[in-house]
């Protein structure tokens, strides 16, 4: 099994409408066949704008159109900041394709001061699967069902990083088709 580091997880258009995954586009940061994987969703804004965020913490910024996204259920407490590789704190880690991730208070204040990376997205929460689990989903086996299974593609930046909310699901859903007709040719 290779390793799904830096791809998308598209949710296939069955998945039902009362599912978190509805309509999610989910950046893999992590998979090991030890550990599991682990992603954040990339397409969902909640109603809370990062400028409010930074104000609690005692930073004034000017006002933004960015705001924090569901990441995944589990963990939602935890932040976690995805960017360019242009930019770093003092718990970034470079995941893969000019991506990275940081985990810490300094990100939320660096940013405030006007330092942000080129392109950036604040999350609550991640989306883990156990060693194997991801791998039944994709295949349908159960309990997992083929109509709810995940759709694949490998990442683009500006697909990440420029399109929200529902157009990025349905453009990323574009994406892993013409992959997928791609490699047949």
């Amino acid at each position: 099994m290779s390793s799904r580091v830096g791809s998308l997880l598209i949710s296939h258009p069955n998945v039902p409408a009362e599912s978190i995954f509805y309509k999610s586009v989910i950046y893999v940061y992590s998979d090991s066949p030890r550990k599991g994987t682990l992603g954040l969703i990339v397409n969902k804004p909640t109603q809370f704008a990062f400028a409010e965020l930074a104000a609690s913490r005692g930073w004034d910024i000017p006002l933004t159109r960015d705001y924090i996204r569901i990441g995944g259920p589990v963990n939602e407490q935890a932040l976690l900041l995805l960017h360019t590789d242009d930019w770093r704190s003092t718990n970034t880690t470079h995941i893969k394709g000019g991506i990275c991730l940081t985990s810490d208070e300094f990100m939320i204040e660096k940013i405030s001061y006007s330092q942000p990376p080129a392109y950036w997205r604040i999350m609550g929460g991640v989306c883990s699967w156990a060693p194997g689990q991801l791998d039944m989903e994709l295949q349908g086996q159960p309990p997992y069902r083929p109509e709810n299974s995940w759709l694949t593609a490998t990442t683009q930046l500006g697909l990440l990083f420029e399109v929200d909310g529902e157009r990025q699901w349905e453009k990323a859903l574009e994406l892993s088709s013409q992959q997928m007709i791609n490699s047949y040719f």
